[in-house]
Order: structure tokens, then sequence, then C-alpha cells
């Protein structure tokens, strides 16, 4: 499921996104990236910036501003040029910081800032005294959940065809996207997902949820970095149990060719042949921002028990270098820039 490229905006009220002058611009940003490519749009976009006012602030030259850091950051990824990349993220982040008008997008750029410092540690935000056991089970994983861990509750983030009677329960945790683009309004599919799963968690913010699915709350909403399926999980049951321990499965952190080689977990952008659009992959962790979401794991892991999970283990004991340099071997990055 490819989209075409888009603009990002800010999610505010001061200023109207769909007001003339403003919409006349987000149409142009979109279409100069559409029509040049990425790095010829990039430059076209920066050469435009000279034609606003920057005395003073306005929303039009914001808007524009953070577009050209946004094809900048994707340009440099796609050059594998990440030590750039992540500079020019964190002069993004900082420019958002200090002149957004969206709290939302000022949180969000913080605490990126706040993530990738060194220094950082993930305070939870509640405080609960149940203890919890799971098993959260991957796309990376090609044999079906050990049954060893039968006492702990099997974690999905996709519906899986099948059943395995011998866990406990079994429970799902399903972002807004699959919801939308797959599962809402879908009768058959809910009534099937409400009889399979004991509870049914859904990270979605504006839609209205049938009646057997509870809304999580995201703790960081923005353009900048967003925690991807595993790390929302990782928060979600560190702060609903007091150091819940987990076994995990079948996350590679895309370090392996085939990043979702269980063909059972269901990706809305595989191909018919079975295969991830790379371009696809790439983007999403280009958006996600793949450094944050390394960083975010290994900290989150302190209000963990992890139990078992070699692999797992072993992909987060890698220091940050280490990791963006097996991730820029295996990835192909330069198949941004063909972006449209």
């Amino acid at each position: 499921m490819k989209e075409c490229f888009r603009e990002i905006c800010d999610d505010q009220d001061l200023y109207n996104n769909l007001e003339f002058k403003t919409k006349l611009l987000r149409i142009y940003i979109r279409y100069i990236v559409i029509i040049f490519g990425l790095k010829n749009g990039f430059k076209i976009l920066n050469f435009s910036l000279f034609f606003l006012k920057r005395n003073n602030f306005t929303y039009t030259y914001y808007l524009l501003k953070i577009n050209i850091f946004r094809l900048n950051y994707i340009f440099e990824l796609s050059m594998n040029n990440y030590v750039n990349a992540i500079k020019i993220k964190k002069l993004w982040s900082e420019y958002v910081a200090s002149n957004s008008v969206s709290a939302t997008n000022k949180a969000n750029a913080n605490f990126y800032l706040n993530v990738v410092s060194e220094n950082y540690e993930i305070i939870n935000r509640t405080i609960n005294h149940k203890r919890g056991k799971f098993y959260i089970y991957g796309p990376g994983c090609k044999h079906d959940p050990n049954p060893i861990y039968h006492e702990f509750t099997l974690v999905h983030l996709k519906p899986s065809p099948k059943i395995y009677s011998s866990f406990k329960s079994e429970i799902l945790i399903l972002n807004s996207y699959y919801f939308t683009n797959f599962i809402k309004g879908n009768i058959e599919a809910i009534k099937s997902l409400t009889d399979r799963y004991s509870k049914i968690y859904l990270t979605c913010m504006t839609s209205n949820l049938p009646e057997g699915f509870k809304r999580i709350n995201l703790n960081n909403n923005g353009y900048i970095s967003s925690e991807m399926a595993l790390q929302r999980t990782l928060l979600f049951l560190s702060e609903s149990y007091k150091k819940p321990e987990c076994v995990i499965e079948g996350f590679n952190f895309y370090l392996k060719k085939d990043a979702y080689s269980n063909k059972n977990y269901h990706k809305l952008t595989r191909q018919n042949n079975g295969k991830i659009i790379e371009q696809e992959l790439c983007l999403a962790l280009a958006e996600h921002d793949f450094l944050f979401n390394f960083i975010f794991t290994k900290k989150i892991m302190n209000k963990i028990k992890l139990k078992d999970s070699d692999e797992f283990k072993g992909i987060i004991n890698l220091t940050n270098e280490e990791y963006m340099q097996k991730l820029f071997k295996i990835r192909d990055f330069t198949s941004l820039r063909n972006i449209r």
C-alpha cells in the first residue's frame, strides 16, 4: 500500500492549515517533490525559502523550513550519511522546539532531544503494583511461539491466523494505521478479533472504538520521531505492571534482510511475492527515527525484567554506532532517492 509523498505541517489552532495561502504552499511542497524527486525537490524548496519573509515569524516560512529540514534529513539517509542525518535531525528538532506554535510538536521535539541525550532516563507516568509475564511475539519469528512459556500471556502486534491454545491467554496491541485500513468498519473482522483475544488495545487517538477495544494513550506524538510497535508495547506494559517479566522474540531491529520473515504477520506494504517494499520500510525507519527507537528501547528495558531472549539481548547490547553500521549494511536507504 504505497502512498505518495506528503508534506508535514503543525497540528495547531492558531494558524489554519487550510487557509488559501497555507494550502497553496503545502500543495507546492508536495508536488515539487512528487514531480522533481527528493534531491531536486530539496534544492528547489531551499531556493524558495529566500522569497519568504523571515525577519518576523510567519507560519508559511516556518512550514517551508520544517519541510526542508525533513527532506534534507531523508536525503542524507539516502546517501548513507547517517552521521550528517542525525546532525540535521537535531537541528530540525531544536528549530521546532524553539519556533513551533504547536504544544504537541514542541513536546515531541524536546522528547526526541531528551531521549537521544546520554543521561536521560524514562520515568513511568503511573505506578502499578500488578505483576505480569508476557511473551511478545514479533514479525521476525519463523517458528511458532515456544510453548515452554505457556504461563506467559502471548502478545501479538498484528492479528495471527493461528490459535496457540497452549498459552493461558493472548492479547492484541494494534496501531492506528492498521486499524484504520483493515479493521475499522469491518464487522466480521472486529467479531473475529474480539472472539479470539482476551484483550485488544489500540493506539489510535481519533477513531471511535468498537466494543471490546481499549485505547492506549500515545506517549510521544509528532513528526520528529515516534515509537514503533515494539517500543509502544514495552512502554504500555512497563506502565501497566510493576517490572513486568518479558520474553521478546522476533524483533531484529531491521538488521535482517527479511525483517518480516513471519509470513503470518500481516504487513500492508508486503508485495504479492511476500516481500516487503524496501523503500517503504526505509521511509518508515526514517519517519519513526531508527536511532531514537533503538535508544528508547535500551532505556525502557530498565523498567522490564527480560527473560531469555538471546537475539534481542545481543542487539540492544550494541552501541549506537555499532547498530547504525549494521543497519546501513543491511537496509537500502539509497532507495529513498526515488521517493515521490
